[in-house]
């Protein structure tokens, strides 16, 4: 896993909703079989664009190192539903009041 979560465009921290939605995401990811399949998928980079509200597409940006592949690379936000669409990228976690 990623020693730090960074933010970029801001001075401030990560918050805990930043760091549940990196939970949540990578759960989601754990339950998609295309991840699954990767050959050790290693997370190196957790950005939060802090120039985004937290539920535009790419609010958290995520790269994973893939051991004799190219890095993997998503864009996550908070929505109404959970959905990852492998080919772009893109991720939306299911934002609930927990």
């Amino acid at each position: 896993m990623t020693q730090t979560m960074t933010v970029v465009g801001s001075d401030r921290a990560p918050t805990e909703q930043d760091a549940l939605l990196l939970t949540r995401t990578q759960a989601l990811l754990q339950a998609e079989p295309h991840f699954t399949a990767l050959n050790t998928p290693t997370l190196s980079r957790a950005e939060v664009n802090a120039e985004l509200t937290e539920t535009t597409a790419g609010y958290l940006y995520l790269r994973y190192d893939v051991v004799g592949a190219l890095p993997q690379e998503f864009w996550t936000h908070w929505g109404t539903h959970d959905r990852v669409a492998w080919k772009s990228g893109q991720i939306t976690v299911k934002k609930t009041d927990s």
